[in-house]
């Protein structure tokens, strides 16, 4: 148990923890209004919307809406009586878009709140593995636009089809790459795909 005087000092680190981690995560209380959210669930909440060019252009923590489909399948999960498990997914497989939805009511709370995690990725062969603990931790050593490199390079793209689909030139591909390498003490871009494929 926390002292009183340290929960706050606690709380901030926290929060700031969170903004690194490689994976969407967004809170919502029982009316489905956003109590939190880091840049990554900011980013995939932007395509979810808007599509992946318009989100592009779009700065999105200040363009922040929670998209329909999340909020209808909240309202559904909390209407549920008696859910069987109270946890919901919601795909659109088209653009490589997926939520985990949680409904937690902590014992004494006020009231529910909605736990999600979002993750955006393009779909590929292996699309809907989820990626293990030590590839989330693996993926937090890279920056965000490493990290879309490097999924991209899990999901079996090469360079000029990393490039094409993340509107960038080869030659950022090529240089994102090897300071991917360098951060994950690897030699090269098979070796990527395995570790954050195990």
């Amino acid at each position: 148990m926390l002292r009183p005087d340290a929960q706050t000092p606690l709380l901030d680190h926290v929060l700031a923890m969170l903004e690194d981690v490689p994976v969407g995560l967004l809170l919502l209380d029982g009316a489905c209004h956003p109590l939190w959210f880091n840049n990554e669930a900011a980013r995939a909440c932007a395509v979810w919307n808007h599509g992946e060019r318009h989100a592009a252009a779009l700065r999105a923590r200040p363009a922040f809406r929670v998209p329909e489909p999340l909020i209808t399948a909240c309202h559904e999960l909390r209407a549920d009586p008696a859910p069987t498990a109270p946890t919901k997914v919601v795909s659109d497989n088209t653009r490589g878009l997926h939520a985990r939805i949680k409904l937690h009511a902590a014992p004494g709370a006020v009231a529910p709140a909605f736990h999600i995690q979002l993750d955006y990725r393009r779909p590929r062969g292996d699309r809907h593995r989820p990626l293990s603990p030590g590839a989330v931790a693996l993926l937090a050593r890279l920056t965000e636009r490493e990290r879309e490199v490097a999924m991209r390079v899990r999901e079996g793209l090469s360079n000029a089809e990393v490039a094409a689909e993340l509107r960038r030139s080869p030659l950022t591909i090529k240089t994102q790459l090897a300071a991917i390498f360098g951060k994950l003490a690897v030699r090269g871009r098979t070796r990527v795909a395995a570790l954050l494929n195990r």
